[in-house]
Formats: C-alpha cells, structure tokens, sequence
C-alpha cells in the first residue's frame, strides 16, 4: 500500500522525519505553526497543509512531533473534525506516559488510532538514519505503519501496548543523559591524566566501554565543539528530566546516579551554555576539575 503521510509539527524531528520520508519517495503533506518550517522543507517536495485539519484529509497516516501535551491536544481537535474512520496517528512527541494514554482515547472516541511511538535520537541522528522508534498499540496498526517507520528510522520495535512505547522511551533516555555525563567525566579524567582529547576519543570509542553516546557526543567533546544540535537541547532535556523522575518516583525505582548525573546538567546550565548542544556538560565537568579549554563558537 501506498502512504501519504501527514506530518504536524516541523521542528528539528518532525522536519527530519519530513526528509527522510520524502528521500524514500513517500508523498508527505505538512503542517506547522510557524510558516517557515513548512518553506523549509520545499527543497525536498513537501506539500504544505493549510491547517491540521487539511492535513488529515489528504493523508492515509499522520505522524504528531510536538512540544507538550498542550500542542497534542489542540491538534487532537483539528484532526478529529476529519471523517476518516480508522485513520492510524503515529504520536512521536515525548510526553508522560499517562498523558500518552488521554491522547490515545481522545483519538479512539473521534475514530481514530493512535499508536504511541516516541523516537531514540537526537535530531542530527534522526537526520542521518541512524534513529530507533518504540512503537505501543494495535498490533495490526503497527504492522500497517511499518514501512513508514522503516522510511525515517534505523530500526522500529513494537512493544506492547499505548504507554509502553513511553515506558521505553524513558529507559532511554535515563541512559543519554547518564552516559552524557559519563562520557564528560571520562574525557575530563584523561585530560588530567595528561592525554589528548582527540586521542582519549578515537580510541575509547572503539573500546568496550564505549556507547552511542561516548561515540556522537564524544566526538563533540574532544573538539569542545557544541554547537550542533544547540538551541533548544537543554530546554528539552528539561522537559525529559522531569518525565523521568517523575516517573521513577511513580514506580518507585532508585535512580541515583540519574539524579547526580543532572546536578552536572544544571551545573551547565548555570554557566551559561543552555544554548548549546547537552554534550556542553562536559565543559561544566571540566570547570569544576581546574580546566579551561576554549570552545568552539560562531
């Protein structure tokens, strides 16, 4: 079968979902608040909606990347006034689990599916194929959507029902941020040992010890180059912290060195490098150990 896909929500996700649908010849039909985000993506063919609303009628699937839950359910009534029953929303944004759970019955009372769907990846990973996509609802919804998700991810796993693709999303990002940290404590330690940053990352990476994380950030650390991926990462590591304590007070699992490792992210924060990329804690790591590498900037 083949998809039009709608996409609402153009930001640094929805757009690099935009262009690697249309890289893969999928027809795509997008919506953003703001204008500019919609020209932007004419050099790759995407047809701009004229509202939500427009969106859902000209599209088999839409695909949501949103802020908050504010902006979901705003969209949830834009879309709900299409008459399209069974039509299958793909929801990607990061939010809480239970908030999650609302959207999906809001959707279900309009005639509509959604499955819960957030993305593994930082826009850049997201731009390049490298993205994973944890996927929670109707199986038979899932299996519909597969070659979309196969159209802008590395690799998509159904795992179980809406909410549960959430759940999942949280244990991946608890793991960003802490090996964030780590990889600034690591690289820091080599530079008071005496060894290059460069070197101290081309060969960590290739060690057993190395991660996603170590091998992307790290890369950004040896060169004290943060700015790839800045503007808005820390406002959305933020947003993601709280989900994750939050939810970890809910269930009631210990996550110390979750809480130690975000001590380090205010600590960037507070040194004035909210602007850039998250992998910017390692600069605050290096303060707080007596090193003064000038970094990279515009």
């Amino acid at each position: 079968m083949a998809f039009t896909v709608g996409i609402i929500g153009l930001g640094p996700m929805g757009g690099n979902i935009a262009r690697n649908l249309l890289e893969k010849q999928f027809k795509v039909v997008g919506y953003d608040r703001i204008p500019e985000q919609i020209s932007a993506l004419d050099d790759v063919g995407i047809e701009g909606g004229e509202n939500c609303t427009d969106v859902a009628e000209k599209s088999d699937v839409i695909i949501t990347s949103l802020p908050n839950m504010h902006a979901l359910d705003s969209v949830i009534k834009d879309i709900s006034k299409c008459d399209k029953p069974g039509q299958i929303i793909i929801e990607c944004s990061t939010l809480e689990v239970g908030q999650k759970i609302e959207a999906a019955e809001k959707l279900k009372k309009a005639g509509k599916i959604m499955l819960d769907a957030p993305i593994s990846a930082t826009p850049p990973m997201l731009a390049k194929g490298m993205a994973s996509i944890h996927i929670g609802g109707e199986k038979a919804a899932y299996d519909e959507c597969v070659s979309v998700f196969e159209g802008f991810t590395a690799t998509n796993f159904y795992v179980g029902d809406v909410g549960d693709g959430s759940r999942m999303k949280i244990l991946a990002n608890y793991l960003v941020h802490v090996h964030n940290v780590a990889a600034a404590e690591c690289m820091t330690l080599g530079q008071k040992a005496g060894l290059a940053p460069d070197l101290i990352y081309s060969v960590i990476k290739e060690s057993a010890g190395a991660s996603k994380m170590f091998d992307i950030r790290g890369k950004m650390m040896s060169e004290s180059d943060y700015r790839e991926g800045g503007g808005t990462m820390f406002e959305i590591y933020e947003k993601d912290a709280s989900i994750i304590t939050e939810f970890a007070a809910e269930v009631k699992a210990p996550i110390d060195l979750y809480v130690i490792g975000r001590q380090k992210f205010n600590s960037a924060m507070a040194l004035g490098l909210g602007h850039l990329d998250t992998s910017a804690v390692c600069k605050a790591v290096e303060v707080s150990a007596g090193i003064n590498r000038e970094m990279v900037e515009d």
